[in-house]
């Protein structure tokens, strides 16, 4: 391994699996992680960041060389008092590799944090990115997934708990720009207090990306009057012999429910706790079989 001091610290068995290595091509602090040809690791990368109270202005790429495949999980869950946080994430995805990335955003409530993530996933590959974020003052969020070769496969699952006065925004867009490429936008978020969340999607077809299926749904489930809650789907489709669609939906949280739970002895805020998991259970399954990243998504919420 390089010797030079990482912003993060990676925790898995045998770091002889991977390469890591220091960029010098662009201004920002840069790093890139890249799992060899057929590699196929069986235990999640566990990618945690350090402990800091300056600003972070970071880019970290991630490429999965063909034929391999890794779970890899990026942690912004410690004691991160960082006032304001610059974060770009690049993932190229080889042909037939496979790739589920994992995003624990639960940092202080007191940081600011812009973020842009954008994959190119090249013929039979897949990628999968959930992204959880529980944390941060404000944040800005821009996700882009393209399928560059045939038969691309990509999904996002973008979970977000908004409290008090924090404000997140998110944007994401599926670009299926080759053949018979497939996926799924699910963006589901939880939002309370005088919060403020915002979901913005698209699924985009290209005229070179026939025979392609994608397809966006959003779902907010609002906790208090207060909170202001905006969700946006969208197509665009420039070719004929595609399946895409999208829904939208918010629920608000009413007396009729608390009275339910009430009556069986269950207090209030344990009731809402009790929403927020049955809300998010579905998506959760998602990711039991990687035990790590599931334990500590359950801790944020």
């Amino acid at each position: 391994m390089n010797e030079f001091r990482l912003p993060f610290i990676i925790e898995y068995p045998d770091k002889d699996d991977f390469i890591i290595a220091k960029c010098y091509e662009t201004k920002q602090e840069c790093y890139k992680l890249t799992i060899p040809t057929g590699k196929q690791l069986e235990k999640a990368i566990h990618i945690k960041f350090r402990a800091s109270d300056t600003p972070l202005s970071l880019s970290l790429g991630i490429e999965l060389q063909e034929g391999s495949s890794a779970v890899i999980i990026e942690d912004w869950s410690g004691d991160i008092k960082v006032p304001e946080i610059n974060f770009v994430n690049h993932i190229t995805c080889q042909a037939n590799s496979n790739l589920t990335y994992v995003v624990l955003n639960g940092n202080s409530h007191q940081t600011k944090m812009t973020e842009k993530r954008v994959s190119n996933i090249a013929s039979d590959a897949k990628c999968h990115i959930f992204t959880y974020h529980f944390g941060n003052k404000k944040l800005t969020s821009r996700l882009i997934q393209k399928t560059s070769g045939k038969g691309a496969e990509i999904n996002t699952d973008i979970i977000a708990k908004v409290t008090d006065d924090r404000d997140l925004s998110f944007d994401c867009t599926h670009e299926f720009a080759e053949k018979q490429g497939s996926g799924e936008i699910v963006m589901k978020g939880i939002a309370q207090g005088s919060a403020m969340l915002n979901f913005d999607g698209l699924v985009n077809i290209k005229k070179t990306g026939g025979g392609s299926a994608g397809y966006l749904k959003q779902e907010t489930l609002n906790l208090s009057p207060d909170t202001t809650v905006r969700a946006v789907p969208a197509l665009k489709i420039d070719t004929n012999d595609v399946k895409a669609g999208h829904s939208a939906a918010i629920r608000n949280l009413n007396e009729e429910d608390l009275y339910y739970f009430g009556t069986r002895g269950i207090e209030k805020e344990t009731a809402k706790k009790l929403l927020i998991t049955g809300f998010l259970e579905k998506e959760l399954k998602k990711i039991k079989k990687h035990k790590t990243a599931y334990e500590e998504v359950r801790k944020l919420i």
